[in-house]
C-alpha cells in the first residue's frame, strides 16, 4: 500500500499543476468580454474595436462588447484595465498612448507601469500618420506650410487627439525641428481632430491615415506629409525623413492588452482567437479600407516592442512634452 501511495502522490501532484491551465483554457469565455477603447467613438482605434468585439462574439458565442472611456489621451481607459480582474474578460484595445502617459515627468508619480501592470496579448496592426492641413490655406506642401507659419507669427496652431499622446509629440516634435511657433489645441482623439481641421479650428495636425484617409479622398483636408517611410496608401505623400525631418521616421501601432496576472492559457487563447479574426478575409479587406495593415505579432514580440517604444517616447516626451 506504501508503494503504491508512493507512485501515486506524484502523479496527482502533476495533475493538480495542469487542470487549473487547462481548464482555464477551456472554459474561457464563459461570460460577457470587455474591450475598452480609451478614445472616443468615430477612430480607427474605435473601429477595429467593434470589427474585432463583433468577429469574437462570434467565435466565442458570448457577448463582446466595446466600453469606449475616452479622458487624459487615454488614461482613462488604462486605469480601467488596470483595476479590472485578471481574467480575460476585461481588455484594452490601445496604442502608444499607454506608454506615453506614464514617461517625462509623468514618471516621477505614474499612475501604472506599462511593463509590469499589463500582459501584452497581440500587436495588431501598424497605424501610419499623415500630417494633414485645412485645403483653404494657401499651401501645396509642406514646405509652403512652414513658410507661411513663419510669415504669420502666433496665428498657426496644430490639433491632436490628447496631451503627450502620439498625435501631440509628433506635432511638438515637427514644431520644434521646423522652427515654428505653433500652439497645440488638444481633442478627444483623432475624429474630434480632424473635425477641428475640416472647420478651420486649427491650421492642421497629424491623425492615422486610418481616420484621415476619406477625408484626404475627399478634399477636406490635404495630405502634407507621412510619418514614418512612404506609405502605399499614399503614394504620392512624400515621408517626413524624404523631406529633411528624420525625428519623424516612427510607425504607429494598435494592439490588445489584458491585466497583468491574467493566465498564459487566456492570454495564448485570446491572442490566437483575434490573429485568426485579422485573417478573415472580411476582416482584411475592412482594415485595408480604413488604411490598417494587420501584423498579429504575438505576445513575447509585442511585449519587446512595446519596452523599446518605452525608450523612445521617454526620449520624446522629456524633450517636447507637456508638464
Amino acid at each position: 500500500m506504501l508503494s503504491f501511495l508512493c507512485r501515486m502522490v506524484p502523479a496527482l501532484l502533476l495533475a493538480a499543476s495542469i487542470v487549473p491551465s487547462a481548464v482555464a483554457q477551456t472554459a474561457f469565455p464563459n461570460k460577457a468580454v470587455t474591450i475598452v477603447v480609451p478614445f472616443p467613438p468615430g477612430g480607427s482605434m474605435d473601429a477595429l474595436g467593434r470589427i474585432s468585439a463583433e468577429k469574437l462574439s462570434a467565435v466565442w458565442g458570448q457577448p463582446v462588447l466595446v466600453d469606449n472611456r475616452a479622458g487624459a489621451g487615454g488614461l482613462v481607459g488604462a486605469q480601467r484595465v488596470k483595476g479590472s480582474p485578471p481574467d480575460g474578460y476585461t481588455l484594452l484595445l490601445t496604442n502608444s498612448a499607454l506608454i506615453q502617459n506614464v514617461v517625462g515627468a509623468a514618471a516621477a508619480n505614474p499612475p501604472y507601469d506599462p511593463i509590469k501592470d499589463f500582459e501584452p496579448v497581440l500587436h495588431m496592426t501598424h497605424a501610419p500618420v499623415v500630417f494633414v492641413v485645412n485645403p483653404k490655406l494657401p499651401v501645396k506642401n509642406l514646405q509652403d506650410f512652414v513658410e507661411l507659419v513663419k510669415r504669420e507669427p502666433k496665428k498657426h496652431s496644430f490639433g491632436s487627439g490628447g496631451v503627450n499622446q502620439t498625435l501631440h509629440l509628433l506635432g511638438a516634435t515637427f514644431n520644434e525641428a521646423a522652427g515654428l511657433d505653433m500652439a497645440h489645441v488638444p481633442q478627444k482623439g483623432d475624429g474630434p481632430l480632424l473635425n477641428d481641421i475640416i472647420a478651420g479650428h486649427v491650421s492642421g495636425g497629424f491623425a492615422t491615415i486610418a481616420t484621415a484617409g476619406p477625408h484626404i479622398a475627399g478634399g477636406t483636408v490635404r495630405a502634407l506629409g507621412v510619418v514614418g517611410p512612404r506609405s502605399a496608401l499614399l503614394p504620392d505623400v512624400p515621408s517626413f525623413k524624404e523631406l529633411g525631418y528624420p525625428q519623424l521616421d516612427v510607425v504607429g501601432w494598435f494592439g490588445m492588452f489584458a491585466p497583468a496576472g491574467t493566465p498564459k492559457p487566456v492570454v495564448d487563447r485570446i491572442a490566437g482567437d483575434i490573429a485568426s479574426v485579422l485573417k478573415m478575409p472580411d476582416v482584411a479587406a475592412k482594415l485595408r479600407g480604413m488604411s490598417l495593415t494587420p501584423t498579429a505579432l504575438p505576445p513575447a514580440e509585442f511585449g519587446s516592442i512595446v519596452k523599446r517604444d518605452l525608450g523612445y517616447w521617454d526620449t520624446v516626451v522629456k524633450k517636447v512634452g507637456e508638464k
